[in-house]
């Protein structure tokens, strides 16, 4: 109990030292809609669009930088092709980033850079083999390091939109003779800031 204490007063002289250093920047939280437009092979092949959502929180390093963290869930459309094979299909980014804005933090233009894990679960159909009976549909999740550079503006104080250009690196899997890959999307998010 003493050492869980101790802990909590450390954190707490870090927290009031912290908030002293950065003094006027603010900490906030945001929560917002995301669109995912897929390109490149991934939409050839599978996906036409995503819809979901996603909140972060942001920290005010200084009047013109800050360190954000975003998570949240991307559900896909599936291309007619795989529809019938593929029954659901969504992925969770799970990102960190350094924003750096142009006037000032909650002002105007922003550029950002973000790193992270995007976790990719797939359930397919079951498929009717006939006289040899059912195959059941599987459910898989895979994750993936991903990476995006990002541009937005701040409407007011509490709206932003936020254009992103999204890669996560598919490696290469001998044992399914999957080659390394590259999937991405161009994703849009408008958020309340609060």
């Amino acid at each position: 109990m003493k050492k869980l204490i101790g802990i909590f007063t450390v954190a707490v002289l870090f927290a009031f030292v912290a908030n002293n250093t950065v003094n006027a920047q603010e900490t906030f939280g945001n929560a917002g809609l995301e669109l995912a437009v897929p390109i490149g092979d991934w939409s050839e092949d599978i996906y036409t669009f995503g819809v979901g959502g996603s909140g972060g929180i942001e920290l005010g390093l200084s009047d013109n930088f800050a360190i954000t963290a975003n998570a949240g869930i991307v559900f896909l459309a599936l291309d007619d092709g795989v529809s019938d094979l593929i029954k659901s299909s969504f992925l969770v980014p799970i990102q960190v980033g350094g924003r750096l804005y142009l006037d000032e933090q909650r002002s105007g233009l922003f550029l950002e850079a973000k790193a992270g894990i995007h976790l990719a679960s797939t359930t397919t159909e079951d498929i009717d083999a006939g006289p040899l009976g059912t195959i059941e549909g599987d459910n898989t999740t895979e994750t993936y390091v991903s990476v995006a550079p990002q541009v937005g503006f701040f409407l007011t104080e509490n709206m932003s939109v936020a254009l992103r250009y999204q890669l996560f690196f598919i490696p290469e899997d001998e044992e399914i003779g999957q080659e390394g890959d590259t999937g991405s999307f161009i994703g849009l998010k408008a958020a309340y800031n609060f």
